[in-house]
This record gives structure tokens, sequence and C-alpha cells, in this order.
């Protein structure tokens, strides 16, 4: 995947997004952690691609773009203790609360933004193909950063695993 710095090099998608990377309260979320980088990171990385895909399929990739910046803008603080617990259910719609009070939203990006968890919440199904279009590439660039952040020490403990249960077996 391109470095987080290329995307800062195309000029037409950091106009697009511009406004929410000057904002304060949402650059608050490169404090938060997310799949072994940071909030900011991920979202950067599904908006961008989200938004080149977009482009290619002749959607509205500006509303792509945005909404895939947006759909994760939320803290940890946003959300009550109990909520922390099953943020996968609750930062949607945070992060579509913090999105609505912060910048003016088309029904698109609206609609990204609450149903990117789509199969996760089966009840939350989106509207536009550039919802799907966000959803999916969120599920891609997340399996991508876990496998980075720990998947090799994932993989090196399974191995272990499967090794030591072979030896015993053979006992």
């Amino acid at each position: 995947m391109e470095k987080l710095d290329n995307f800062y090099n195309n000029y037409e998608y950091t106009n697009i997004v511009g406004d929410i990377l000057d904002n304060n309260k949402f650059l608050s979320i490169k404090d938060c952690k997310h799949h072994g980088i940071t909030r900011l990171e991920h979202s950067l990385r599904v908006s961008y691609y989200s938004y080149l895909i977009a482009k290619k399929m002749k959607l509205n990739y500006i509303a792509t773009a945005r909404g895939g910046l947006l759909h994760d803008f939320f803290t940890k603080e946003d959300l009550s203790p109990k909520k922390q617990k099953l943020s996968v259910v609750f930062h949607p719609y945070e992060a579509l609360h913090n999105s609505c009070d912060t910048f003016t939203l088309s029904e698109i990006e609206k609609d990204i933004i609450i149903n990117h968890m789509f199969p996760t919440l089966p009840h939350k199904v989106p509207k536009y193909l550039e919802s799907w279009l966000v959803s999916l590439v969120d599920k891609i660039v997340a399996m991508y950063e876990f496998y980075y952040s720990y998947g090799k020490t994932l993989i090196y403990r399974f191995s272990n695993l499967y090794i030591m249960l072979i030896l015993i077996s053979k006992l």
C-alpha cells in the first residue's frame, strides 16, 4: 500500500478533504490506536483508496473521499464506558454525530459513515454504491493493517502451537 505521505501529493484529493484535514477536532483521531496504527492513518487509507476507485468507476468521488475520511471520526472519550465495550455497534453513530456537528455533509456522506460497518451490523445496509465501496475498502484496509501490525506475531505463535500439537500427538 502507498505511504501516507503520497496521499498528500494528490492535489485533487487534498483539495476535496482539505477542510477536514485542517480541523483540530478531526485531527484528534491521530491519538487513537486503530488496527495497530492510528485512526487517522486508517481513515486516510480508506478515504484515499475509495476515492481512487470511485473516480475510476465514475461515482461521486468527492462524497466518497469525504465520507471515507469521516467514517471513524470518534475518540474513546466520545463513547461512554458501556459503549466503548460495544464500539463496533456504536461508533458509526458517534462518527456521524461528530461529522454532522463539525462539517456540512451530503446524504451520500452520511450514508457512508453510518453504514460502513455492513455486514457486521446487518440492519445498516448501504443505500449508495459509494457507501458499499467505502464499506468494502474499509474491510480490506483493516485486514491489511491488522496483518502487518499483528499478523506476523500471530503466525509465529500459531506455527509454534501447531508444531507443539504435532509433537504431542506423536507421543
